[in-house]
């Protein structure tokens, strides 16, 4: 139990991490296009990361590179896919819709895995939805191109996350093979960019080198992608992938708590709500349960 808290902690750090990206990316799509930053954001992902994990690139297989290449090609279009989404709607819009990847977890995992859906988990994702609606209120947006987009974003990512969870347990004791998946997926990321920069980009080599881009990329690399990746490819396994897409869905939570602190932007009476229920959907299911076990020992 206390391994689950921890690594749930953790995931949530990463949480906060991508809340960052928001208004970071949303700038920098007035100097470049949006698959030419995500191929120049892994790209610094790759470098890093291998200069980190030389003793990654050793020991390969074909079952490692295979699995690797393809959570990178689902890792990748979700990327692709939000920033192009980005590109067409508004930052809360895209939260909002990023978050619904919550609901399509449950679904995915019960797809591949064949196990049963958990009533705590149901009524986490509900309270999660109606949460991110209150908060980031896409009805006042409308619905456009966009939003269809990154809606298969976070289909996408949710098929991501149950297929991290089911492979990097089979790598548990191997710390270098968890290191390797994470170099995998940032290469196969940049070859999923690079090709939608040709076939989906109109502009697809539009760059200008300015100091926003550069701190968007970097932070981007850097902190968002490989630190993100690498304690989310470590210890997703010990929660539920549906328990880590719950938490992961506090991330527009996040990105407007860093914007009131970086931009002394407000919160609405709406957005308070909306954020106490977002809360309370990753905090309630575990007192509850707490409590259960409580009830248990004492009987």
């Amino acid at each position: 139990m206390m391994r689950r808290h921890t690594a749930e902690l953790l995931l949530l750090s990463v949480t906060a991490l991508w809340g960052g990206t928001f208004v970071l990316v949303k700038g920098a799509m007035q100097d470049t296009s949006a698959s030419l930053f995500v191929l120049l954001r892994f790209t610094i992902a790759l470098v890093l990361a291998l200069l980190l994990w030389p003793r990654a690139v050793r020991g390969w297989n074909a079952l490692l590179v295979r699995r690797g290449l393809i959570l990178g090609a689902l890792y990748g279009a979700g990327f692709v896919l939000q920033t192009i989404g980005l590109t067409m709607t508004t930052a809360s819009s895209s939260a909002f819709i990023t978050g619904t990847m919550v609901a399509f977890v449950p679904i995915v995992h019960w797809l591949v895995n064949k196990s049963s859906i958990n009533v705590n988990h149901i009524v986490s994702i509900g309270m999660v939805l109606t949460g991110l609606y209150l908060f980031t209120a896409p009805d006042l947006h409308g619905v456009n191109a966009g939003d269809v987009i990154t809606l298969f974003s976070a289909a996408i990512w949710a098929l991501y996350m149950t297929y991290l969870d089911r492979w990097t347990i089979d790598l548990r004791d191997q710390p270098d093979q968890q290191n390797a998946l994470v170099i995998l997926q940032f290469v196969a990321t940049m070859l999923l960019s690079g090709i939608g920069s040709v076939v989906i980009e109109r502009d697809p080599w539009r760059l200008a080198w300015t100091p926003s881009l550069v701190a968007a990329l970097l932070y981007c690399g850097i902190f968002a992608s490989v630190i993100a990746t690498w304690v989310q490819t470590r210890f997703q396994r010990f929660t539920h992938p549906v328990r880590a897409g719950i938490v992961f869905s506090t991330e527009p939570l996040f990105a407007a708590i860093i914007a009131w602190l970086a931009a002394a932007e407000t919160f609405s009476t709406r957005q308070v709500l909306g954020g106490l229920v977002l809360v309370a959907a990753v905090v309630v299911p575990d007192a509850l349960a707490a409590r259960r076990d409580v009830v248990r020992e004492n009987v």
